[in-house]
């Protein structure tokens, strides 16, 4: 009853977050959109440190070697949301704007003993963004209108398996197939109103992506005793031209709200082409401290402490949209990003049900921290975002299987006031994202007949 509950929750929270703005930025109106980390609130609260982080309850789609860790025997569905407030400041001017987005769709499922695999659905670009301007010019006012929505999308399938399973050291590999989709939305439009009748015209710009990819990831964990562990992960995604199909409508309306006064000046639909993605390399490390006797209390309780760090970088220098009536470049920079994350448990025994042990003791506690050379350059200076993190983790025992609510908070700053046409982002959100684990009761038992 209560896991039904929790998926009705969630499909109603996503439905509404599908209708919903996906991003709001000024940045996103370049190459693709905003190609920042859109983690789910596990991963979040961990400051976005994804490339060395496994849990046998939660899933991580960012490094395909994970899928095998994942308890066995059960599948673990995944899904999530996410809101976010910001505020915008230039030149002393201020604006405020939302979103609300979910963050994954995924399913990951264990198999024989050193295998799984997983499907799932993710953001590779999100666009939104609306930006007004108006100027005098010889006498009339001309009142100019930027926007932008849509998205590119990653719908993959990945397999992993454990290659080294022994009492000290392991060693995962995995590979996700992806599938690139989505459409991101530009629209310019100038114009001038007279006697309430908005007289102009707009230019509307649509790139559309159909393609495949890959991505490849490890995890080596070497266990030097039951108390430590050091675990290295690796995650590759190789450059690749991805298809695209781009369109355009260039319009002249003697009255925007009366469509029969449209006056069509290009129209172009189909038009083919590739768009660069860049390679991405991100490394990471991660140590747990799992004590087997609490030698700080004179309780049964165990411990566990976790602090993970990642590295990671992308070429978008090289990014490059190529159709046939041209190129365009120049619309990012190289990117690198720091991200850390440090998780603490009272008790890591989740289906433990001993008087002493309560809800708060098999909670997770996470704090996290990220700093990011973005791919956004503005005057020739390269916007900074950086912020902090802190969430929670809800074990829901059911039927012997571990499910999981996760809750993150982050909050941020990208850019500075300083310089003309420097916008500064500060801004919060909330992440919320559940794992559900079936019973094994209901999904595995066997019946014997005597």
């Amino acid at each position: 009853m209560f896991r039904s509950l929790l998926v009705t929750l969630f499909m109603v929270i996503s439905g509404n977050a599908l209708v919903q703005i996906s991003t709001n930025s000024p940045y996103s109106s370049r190459g693709i959109g905003d190609v920042g980390f859109y983690g789910n609130a596990y991963i979040s609260g961990l400051g976005g440190a994804s490339t060395a982080l496994t849990d046998s309850s939660q899933t991580n789609l960012f490094n395909p070697s994970t899928y095998s860790l994942v308890a066995k025997q059960l599948p673990l569905f995944s899904i999530g949301v996410n809101h976010f407030e910001k505020t915008f400041s230039n030149n002393g001017l201020t604006s405020k704007g939302r979103f609300t987005s979910i963050t994954h769709m995924s399913l990951v499922v264990p198999f024989a003993k050193r295998l799984g695999i997983a499907a799932g659905l993710k953001p590779l670009s999100r666009t939104g963004y609306e930006i007004n301007d108006h100027e005098l010019i010889g006498g009339d006012s001309i009142f100019y209108t930027y926007k932008g929505d849509g998205g590119i999308q990653e719908f993959l399938l990945g397999f992993s398996g454990n290659i080294l399973d022994r009492r000290n050291q392991s060693l995962s590999i995995g590979v996700n197939g992806k599938y690139y989709f989505g459409k991101v939305n530009n629209e310019r439009r100038t114009f001038k109103v007279a006697n309430g009748i908005e007289t102009g015209g707009m230019d509307i710009k649509s790139i559309r992506a159909r393609d495949f990819g890959l991505e490849f990831g490890l995890n080596y964990d070497y266990r030097p005793n039951l108390a430590h562990s050091i675990r290295f992960g690796g995650v590759f995604r190789p450059g690749k031209n991805l298809s695209f199909e781009k369109s355009q409508d260039r319009i002249y309306y003697g009255n925007y709200y009366s469509k029969p006064s449209y006056d069509t000046l290009i129209n172009l639909d189909g038009v083919r082409g590739e768009v660069y993605l860049p390679t991405k390399t991100s490394f990471g490390l991660t140590y747990s401290f799992t004590p087997q006797n609490d030698s700080m209390s004179n309780s049964s309780k165990l411990r566990s402490f976790m602090f993970t760090v990642e590295y990671s970088m992308e070429d978008w220098s090289n990014y490059e949209e190529k159709f046939e009536l041209g190129s365009t470049t120049g619309e990012y920079i190289n990117s690198n990003a720091l991200r850390m994350g440090f998780e603490f448990i009272p008790h890591r025994i989740a289906v433990d049900r001993s008087a002493y042990i309560n809800v708060l003791d098999k909670m997770s506690y996470r704090l996290g921290a990220y700093l990011v050379n973005t791919p956004y350059e503005v005057n020739g200076k390269q916007l900074i975002d950086q912020g902090l993190t802190a969430g929670i983790g809800i074990p829901l025992v059911m039927s012997r299987a571990v499910s999981t609510i996760s809750i993150s908070g982050s909050y941020g700053v990208m850019g500075e006031t300083e310089g003309l046409g420097v916008i500064k982002e500060n801004y919060f959100g909330f992440n919320l994202g559940i794992n559900i684990a079936p019973g094994y009761d209901r999904w595995f038992r066997k019946y014997k007949l005597d």
